[in-house]
């Protein structure tokens, strides 16, 4: 696990966020955050990988019913992307 601070993160952030290591971000000597690439998500703790997709699903949700899009609406949207490709 590579260790930085908040200020060489945000001048590295895209080098770092490339690399394949684990990056431990400290603010005065203190941790951050945690920043796991995801070159490779199935390395990620399932714990995490969990949570992510709780968190994920739970904005997607949220989003869609503020806009009152329903379930059916986006599968029936997938349903006609699936023929239009067949189609080509």
């Amino acid at each position: 696990m590579k260790t930085t601070t908040v200020r060489q993160f945000r001048s590295q952030f895209c080098e770092l966020l490339q690399g394949k290591e684990v990056v431990l971000v400290t603010r005065r000597g203190k941790p951050a955050a945690v920043v796991y690439p995801l070159n490779e998500p199935r390395k990620l703790p399932m714990e995490v990988r969990r949570k992510l997709y709780l968190e994920l699903s739970g904005e997607i949700a949220r989003e869609l019913d503020a806009k009152g899009i329903t379930e059916d609406e986006i599968l029936n949207d997938f349903e006609e992307s699936k023929k239009r490709r067949r189609r080509r």
